[in-house]
């Protein structure tokens, strides 16, 4: 089976690419690829950081969340193995992030990504739901 994303190179920057059969699984597909951004795995669900945004439109949805996840990120020093989306509709979302504090000695580091951005950021429908892209400041 393929994960619901994949990664793509942007001028300096990385993208993801992700798909879901609606908002909420787009939302949690979107943040499995952000999070294979800054680490290769290893990281244990050992602690729970609820996130929430509202936001008008849908794209505005997945930035904001995506920007909230890579704050969350920053300010607790943790990285996160799993999304649990628990509401999503036309203009909010909330889920629940697992993981762990940084550990340099056992986490494969890959990125310090910055941000969410504007840049090239769609969500389209297609036959089996919805594809979003998303480009991420390094």
């Amino acid at each position: 089976m393929r994960p619901g994303f994949e990664e793509f190179d942007h001028a300096g920057d990385i993208g993801i690419e992700a798909r879901g059969r609606d908002m909420a699984e787009l939302i949690a597909n979107a943040t499995r690829g952000l999070l294979a951004l800054f680490c290769r795995g290893g990281v244990e669900p050992r602690t729970e950081r609820p996130l929430a945004v509202d936001s008008p439109t849908q794209e505005d949805m997945l930035v904001d969340w995506l920007g909230e996840v890579i704050a969350t990120i920053g300010e607790h020093d943790e990285l996160y193995s799993e999304i649990e989306m628990i509401h999503v509709d036309g203009r909010s979302a909330r889920g629940v992030l697992r993981g762990e504090r940084v550990d340099t000695t056992r986490h494969d580091l890959r990125f310090d990504v910055k941000a969410a951005t504007y840049h090239g950021l769609s969500i389209e429908r297609t036959a089996d739901g919805l594809r979003g892209r998303v480009v991420f400041d390094l």
